[in-house]
């Protein structure tokens, strides 16, 4: 990779079939540039899959010491966070939106032609004249296409429909029913801003009784796989891709300096009609082409199964593929069969590079439409190229279903790998979370973690790398030097720089930094750098609460000082050390004098100060090495390693006699207590149990004759 300075992209999430799409394209344009890509998601990890745009209170400059130039998807952070990057001479690419009062050069599908394209098909095709609407408005694109909607519907001569207002982009953003629907009389046809939306409005004019597309037509947004597969959902494609690459051409020059004016560049989409809007089998009954020339109307077809980026990116391919199976088919009409494997081999790449679920079908009409005219002198002639269309379609559907085939494996390992990554980091104790070594369990090339201290600081763990190279090291960390320069030198052609905050919920724990190719194939938000966050902060959540659990079953809950089974564990380890070492040590039981008359007089909440007060003073007479602890009441232990009975021991507890005794000023009330001290000296047969039963009898021989004495146990 060179050693410009990386790009960065700030997207609500860092891969699933919309973002990553978007993503994936920014990314090959990185690539062809020779920059790295830094992809930083602006939500949460395991943010609600509602997707409403990014994090708007998101102001971390991450990576910001590393990255030359931002794209920003749409909404994916607040317009102010984009005036910091201008005002910090990092330039912005807009992608998706603009933003008011931002003069910047923005990249957008061509949303309102889109619509325009959908209203102008029911309305032809279809008679349509009621036209309805549903979609989450305060979304700036969703916003765009209702607009659009708005002005088609005028160019026809027709009134709005009902509109019905979405609470997000997705399934659950659906809350109306049927009477919703059909207030203002039964409508023709539904957009929806979204597929997801449409997929939602589909089963619920179904549960209301209705029929699509005999009682209604609907149409989507996005074009997705899970639409138009399981749905047969006609929807409108966008060139995510190409609109991703677009971006970085633009964001390139700007960093060059060469001028970029702040204009909206448009890309086009494509209306692609299906049988939700009664277009039954729309593969086989391809649209018009007005065009004569058999050859180029193939090629026509054949681009049309290509992302909508334009005749530079897309003409070319599909004129070859278009131009070696005409020459393939007039060969085996002529008796040359031997050119039906090189138009296979032109034909397979337009398959494997389309977006479109009817791909296959559309390639293969489109072939036996041209066929048809191919002229055929006999009945053999024909029938060659009868088999050779056939070898086509076969060829073609063996490819598909090998590409489907990795589909439900690659699926099938990211359900494995999320599975071992829920056990390594939430069951297993020999794995720590912090260290992220444990990315080695995830096709992830090299990871690096940054953890939030209490005041904010943020410290790098030691990171990890798949491949031999120099060190990610520990250390302090200011956001915007995370991800560390050692991971980003890691990434290797094709492969992008993620970065998502450990935060669920309340629980933010920091950064996650991992490289990995882009994600596309899963739902937004389910890719697995998303999950690794997310189980990162799961995990340290849950190491934190059980470092709690065990800190509240050793300590007593009001002094914090050690409980009875803790002190005791200590004098096991002290006991064990004096028969093998032969280090003394001495056992103190104190009693407080006076207690019960405040604790009676002055109320519990008193007592409770005191008993705190008196831990820590007890706390300053020891030494480092000292085990104080509380048994109970008003009732204390202290273990003294290496001490015995002598003047040592004597001062020791002159001290700790003067120490309690001091007044107390707790609140409004000054009150005095005295302290009764019991010792016990560890002998070679001593026991735990034992020696406090000394020590507990000699504070009572103390309490009752007011002074000190020192039994050996």
């Amino acid at each position: 990779m060179s050693d410009a300075g990386a790009l960065g992209l700030l997207s609500p999430f860092v891969g699933g079939i919309y973002y990553g799409s978007l993503v994936a394209g920014v990314a090959a344009g990185a690539e062809l540039y020779g920059r790295r890509l830094v992809a930083i998601q602006t939500l949460d990890a395991a943010a609600d899959l509602a997707v409403t745009g990014g994090d708007q209170e998101f102001d971390a400059a991450v990576a910001w010491e590393h990255v030359s130039g931002f794209i920003a998807l749409a909404d994916a952070v607040h317009p102010d966070y984009l005036a910091r990057l201008e005002q910090a001479g990092k330039p912005v690419i807009l992608v998706g939106h603009t933003v008011a009062g931002l003069d910047r050069p923005a990249v957008l599908s061509d949303n309102g032609a889109g619509i325009r394209a959908v209203v102008t098909h029911l309305v032809r095709e279809h008679g349509c004249r009621r036209i309805a609407f549903t979609g989450y408005l305060a979304a700036s694109d969703i916003r765009e296409r209702y607009d659009a909607y708005l002005d088609a519907l005028a160019e026809h001569g027709l009134e709005p429909g009902v509109f019905l207002p979405a609470g997000n982009n997705v399934e659950s953003g659906i809350a109306w029913d049927t009477d919703d629907l059909l207030r203002l009389g039964r409508p023709d046809a539904l957009i929806a801003a979204t597929d997801r939306n449409a997929i939602a409005a589909l089963q619920v004019i179904a549960a209301g009784g209705l029929n699509c597309p005999g009682d209604i037509l609907v149409t989507g947004f996005d074009d997705i796989d899970e639409a138009s597969l399981t749905a047969e959902l006609a929807s409108v494609s966008q060139p995510l891709d190409a609109m991703g690459r677009r971006a970085v051409d633009l964001l390139i020059r700007q960093i060059d300096g060469t001028d970029t004016p702040p204009v909206t560049h448009l890309l086009p989409t494509r209306f692609v009609p299906r049988s939700s809007c009664g277009c039954t089998m729309y593969a086989d009954q391809l649209p018009e082409v007005a065009v004569d020339d058999e050859l180029q109307r193939l090629a026509v077809r054949l681009a049309g199964v290509l992302p909508a980026a334009g005749a530079n990116q897309t003409g070319r391919p599909a004129e070859w593929a278009a131009r070696a199976t005409a020459d393939a088919l007039l060969a085996a009409a002529a008796g040359d069969t031997s050119r039906i494997g090189s138009a296979i081999d032109q034909l397979q790449p337009l398959l494997a590079g389309s977006p479109d679920p009817d791909a296959l079908r559309v390639i293969c009409r489109a072939v036996q439409e041209y066929a048809a005219g191919v002229p055929a002198d006999d009945a053999s002639a024909a029938t060659r190229v009868g088999s050779g269309v056939q070898a086509v379609m076969l060829s073609l559907g063996r490819a598909r279903r090998r590409a489907q085939l990795g589909d439900k494996l690659h699926l099938r390992s990211l359900i494995s790998v999320n599975y071992t990554l829920n056990r390594a980091l939430l069951h297993r104790r020999d794995v720590e979370p912090q260290d992220p070594s444990w990315l080695r369990l995830t096709p992830a090339m090299a990871g690096s973690i940054a953890l939030r201290r209490p005041n904010g600081a943020l410290v790098r763990t030691p990171g990890w790398r798949r491949r031999p190279g120099p060190a990610i090291p520990a250390g302090m960390t200011p956001v915007a030097s995370f991800p560390p320069a050692e991971l980003l030198d890691a990434a290797e052609p094709g492969e992008t720089v993620f970065v998502v905050q450990a935060k669920v919920g309340d629980s933010d724990h920091g950064w996650l930094a991992l490289v990995d190719t882009v994600e596309n194939r899963v739902d937004d938000g389910r890719e697995m750098v998303n999950q690794c966050a997310a189980l990162l902060t799961i995990a340290l959540d849950l190491r934190a609460q059980e470092q709690e659990l065990l800190r509240e079953a050793k300590s007593d809950r009001l002094t914090g000082l050690p409980n009875r089974s803790s002190f005791t564990a200590s004098l096991d380890a002290a006991i064990t050390r004096r028969r093998v070492e032969n280090r003394p040590a001495v056992v103190l039981f104190l009693d407080l004098d006076g207690f019960k008359q405040v604790n009676d007089s002055l109320g519990h909440h008193v007592g409770d100060h005191l008993l705190v007060c008196v831990a820590e003073r007890l706390r300053h007479c020891l030494r480092r090495e000292d085990v104080v602890g509380r048994f109970g009441g008003d009732e204390f232990l202290i273990l003294l390693d290496e001490v015995a009975p002598g003047e040592e021991l004597d001062r020791l507890l002159d001290r700790i006699t003067q120490a309690v005794g001091d007044p107390y000023r707790l609140g409004e009330h000054t009150v005095h207590v005295g302290v009764s001290v019991g010792t016990a000296e560890c002998g070679p047969a001593s026991t735990a149990e034992q020696l406090l039963q000394v020590a507990d009898r000699s504070m009572y021989q103390a309490k009752a004759a007011r002074r000190i004495t020192v039994p050996a146990a």
